[in-house]
């Protein structure tokens, strides 16, 4: 289950992108429940996800 992450301010932000970044790059696929937290969770943000599909 995806969870805001603790660890102080912008903590959460950075998990999130390393979650997208890491579904990306293994190509996992992502529910109707865990896309719509995630689209919630990253309002507001203004990180791009890099990432490179892994081999």
């Amino acid at each position: 289950m995806l969870a805001k992450a603790g660890g102080g301010p912008g903590r959460g932000v950075v998990h999130l992108a390393d979650w997208t970044a890491t579904k990306l790059r293994w190509k996992l696929t992502a529910d109707d429940k865990e896309r719509a937290a995630l689209e919630k969770l990253a309002k507001g943000c203004t990180n791009t996800v890099k990432y490179e599909v892994a081999p």
